[in-house]
């Protein structure tokens, strides 16, 4: 299959999904999955169009689809955010002081203020309005890509990009350096999600344990959001000293996870393994 074929194949599937996304989240904006659906939707299109460009080169066409979308995940990514504050508040304080309390307030009120911004962004973008433009040839630097390497170089440079951040990582003193670990992994879950069908030796379990180390940094990373937002808070707005009940229970959480990271990645074998060897040959 040429490059062209593929992608257009890949990319009505992920505009179909986008759009049906978008419609159910522009009736219901308050709804925590459709809200969750419609971000996975638009980082799959993201995904696809950074993977077209790699193979086929740039498309002046997808400019204004890829600043429209970004433009819309602002207002989802905040609502998003304060939902998964929300619920992992729920699991892990269910009762906590008075500073936790307040704290867990101030994240219920951001939900209501994100997901009012969030109701008058989708009213802007009809659901049958957006299209994506799909190429129609085998041109570009992708040709034929049972028969050249583009899509492996592209994985191994994304691979890189995700390796290089690996040791400052690892000390818990940086989180920003974790932070950018996710990014740069998030990048290569999303671009290896839409190359999958090329390589015969991914598999199903390929994709689930790359989902599950993203998820492993997502939650290092949300603990770390929001241990700092709950100290600001406290010292800022409280006035307060003394670390509260919920910043303890989250920093014990982080901490576990941390050592669920390190366990995993504290090595460059232990990266290694998480990227497999699928994308490899």
């Amino acid at each position: 299959m040429d490059a062209a074929a593929f992608l257009a194949e890949s990319g009505r599937a992920r505009s179909a999904r986008l759009r049906s996304c978008l419609k159910l989240a522009s009736a219901d904006p308050t709804s925590d999955r459709a809200v969750h659906d419609l971000r996975v939707a638009i980082r799959r299109v993201l995904a696809w169009i950074a993977v077209r460009d790699a193979l086929l080169g740039h498309d002046r066409r997808m400019r204004e689809i890829r600043s429209s979308l970004k433009s819309l995940m602002t207002p989802l990514g905040k609502l998003r955010d304060a939902h998964v504050k929300r619920d992992w508040i729920l699991r892990l304080v269910p009762e906590g002081d008075e500073s936790s309390y307040l704290y867990a307030v101030q994240v219920a009120s951001d939900i209501l203020r994100w997901e009012e911004k969030v109701r008058e962004r989708l009213g802007e973008r009809p659901a049958g309005g957006l299209r994506v433009p799909f190429p129609k040839g085998a041109k570009g630097r992708g040709g034929r890509l049972d028969a050249t390497i583009p899509a492996r170089e592209l994985l191994r440079e994304l691979e890189r990009e995700v390796s290089k951040h690996r040791v400052a990582a690892l000390d818990p003193a940086h989180p920003e350096a974790l932070h950018r670990m996710r990014l740069a992994f998030k990048k290569y879950r999303y671009a290896a999600e839409v190359l999958l069908p090329l390589f015969p030796k991914a598999t199903e379990e390929t994709a689930k344990r790359l989902h599950d180390f993203q998820t492993l940094l997502g939650t290092i990373h949300d603990c770390d959001v929001i241990l700092a937002e709950a100290a600001s808070f406290r010292r800022d707005i409280l006035g307060r000293e003394k670390e509260c009940a919920l910043e303890i229970a989250f920093r014990a959480f982080r901490e576990k996870s941390f050592g669920e990271f390190r366990r995993t990645a504290g090595t460059a074998g232990g990266l290694l393994r998480v990227f497999g060897t699928a994308f490899r040959s």
